[in-house]
């Protein structure tokens, strides 16, 4: 038999770049500064977010999952490529996000190709409902973005209902619905394959509008 793996609650007592933790860390001391805080929500094997921290040494990025072995790769992956830029949450976001951040802490979260679950069955455990956009719009400061992809067509216009209805945030598409491609974003290794096998991607982005203040 080969060794028992280490615990997670036992990497995180040892390594600063993960975190399995029930209450708000203090994101400026744990990065050192106070750069602004993009989240990952379901990094997978962390390309999309490895990418992300490298094009950009002057943000902090977050990625939260709790897929075992993508956590463990990316973790090998920070070290080798020598990141400070990238902390790794365990668990699930909707368990999490309420103690994770304050109120207008983020500047941007990424969801990528999260879950469909397409049997009838498991719709109820889709990340994305009503409940969740408002826990959103609630941690992503003004001018905040919600960036999210999908090539589930049922699933998309799932989203895009349910994002449009909630007037805190405004569809950065000009009709209001999906945008045609991201140019700006690394594609991971399975969305590249999925745009060269002529499959379609929908894309989502979405701005976090400011309060409305009134005139004195």
């Amino acid at each position: 038999m080969g060794k028992p793996l280490i615990s997670f609650a036992q990497i995180a007592e040892h390594d600063p770049f993960f975190l399995d933790v029930d209450e708000r860390p203090d994101w400026p001391t744990l990065f050192g500064n106070s750069n602004p805080l993009k989240l990952e929500i379901g990094f997978g094997m962390g390309n999309f977010l490895i990418e992300m921290a490298a094009k950009e040494p002057g943000s902090n990025f977050i990625g939260i999952d709790f897929y075992h072995k993508g956590i463990r790769k990316i973790m090998t992956r920070i070290k080798n490529l020598q990141l400070e830029n990238i902390r790794i949450v365990y668990g699930d976001i909707r368990n999490k996000i309420s103690y994770l951040f304050q109120e207008g802490e983020l500047d941007t979260v990424y969801i990528n190709f999260p879950d469909p679950w397409p049997k009838k069955r498991h719709i109820k455990r889709r990340l994305i409902k009503p409940e969740f956009i408002n826990h959103l719009a609630n941690k992503l400061g003004p001018e905040g973005k919600a960036s999210l992809a999908t090539d589930s067509e049922r699933y998309a216009h799932e989203m895009l209902e349910y994002f449009n209805s909630e007037m805190r945030f405004q569809n950065m598409d000009d009709n209001f619905g999906f945008l045609k491609e991201r140019m700006d974003l690394p594609k991971s290794k399975y969305e590249k394959n999925y745009i060269n096998a002529g499959e379609k991607i929908f894309y989502l982005e979405y701005l976090r509008l400011a309060p409305v203040t009134s005139a004195t």
